[in-house]
């Protein structure tokens, strides 16, 4: 940490934008980099560090699985969650989703799905809300056993755009180059070394995106917490089913320098957002609005942590 000549304080040689902080408290800030929007919020907030992270991890209990997630074990794992009772819920299944869900082809499907080993099957089913749900559980459990991130349509494997995503936060490898180390080669291997998560846990939640054509977004993930310079929370997507391509976020909690009393919370979301890729005027189009769906819905969370 150092101090500017004026007072400011410094955070992150990384991240310039959050010297902001020292003067409005709170910040929105957003880029586009290689087909990924980047955008952060981050406030200081007037409670100490300790009672944020206890904060976001009630916050997280909320959309919590029951299924232990043990490095360097052989599944099947033990653990009170089975398998065969995991569905999506009622929100994903419903209405204009379940419309898509009916009308999904192999050319043409709203849902992220891989085209001959997902969707080829989901044409033939007669109940496809049944058959979508086993194939999501097949990711959840092949995520488990053998760290598989399957992607969409064509693109058989997700994996190296996670590592792009984390690669295009730049800030990570600068101020947790531990973790970034660790997210890069040792994790994909489903093993446990010195620079492994605290815990790690498995979430599934609905995203209410704004504006009213924004389908409910479903998305099941795992988050993986650190220690290294504060508390660090890396949210790895194991299927999102509308919009994002892929993506990764990335929660952060430290002490801010002037009064440990108080902590600096800062939330980055880095997405491939399908839309975005197609020309250059659609982007021009609906990056901002999409920008601002993914900062308010960001925001809403946050305040729960004040």
């Amino acid at each position: 940490m150092c101090i500017n000549a004026l007072g400011g304080v410094r955070l992150d040689p990384a991240r310039p934008h959050l010297n902001a902080l020292d003067s409005r408290g709170r910040l929105d800030w957003a880029d586009f980099k290689e087909d990924f929007i980047i955008s952060q919020s981050a406030e200081v907030t007037e409670v100490p560090p300790k009672e944020v992270i206890a904060r976001l991890g009630k916050q997280h209990e909320k959309t919590k699985l029951g299924v232990q997630t043990l490095f360097g074990k052989t599944p099947p794992y033990p653990s009170a969650f089975k398998f065969e009772e995991f569905s999506l819920p009622e929100l994903a299944l419903t209405g204009k989703q379940l419309q898509g869900l009916l009308e999904c082809q192999i050319k043409k499907c709203s849902f992220k799905l891989e085209q001959e080993s997902e969707i080829a099957p989901l044409m033939e089913s007669k109940n496809r809300a049944k058959t979508l749900n086993e194939l999501i559980r097949k990711r959840l459990k092949d995520y488990l056993a053998e760290k598989k991130l399957k992607g969409y349509e064509s693109r058989t494997d997700n994996i190296p755009f996670i590592k792009k995503a984390l690669r295009l936060s730049g800030f990570l490898k600068s101020r947790y180059p531990k973790t970034y180390s660790y997210l890069e080669t040792e994790f994909w291997k489903n093993s446990k070394t010195i620079d492994s998560p605290l815990q790690s846990y498995i979430r599934a939640e609905v995203i209410q995106m704004a504006g009213e054509k924004a389908q409910p977004v479903f998305r099941l993930s795992e988050n993986l917490e650190f220690n290294e310079r504060g508390y660090l929370n890396v949210e790895i997507p194991i299927y999102t089913n509308h919009f994002f391509d892929s993506s990764l976020r990335i929660f952060e909690v430290f002490d801010w320098p002037p009064d440990p009393q108080k902590a600096v919370y800062v939330v980055t979301d880095l997405i491939e957002v399908d839309e975005l890729k197609k020309s250059r005027l659609i982007r021009n189009l609906f990056k901002t609005p999409m920008e601002e769906a993914v900062a308010e819905f960001r925001k809403s969370e946050m305040k729960e942590l004040r």
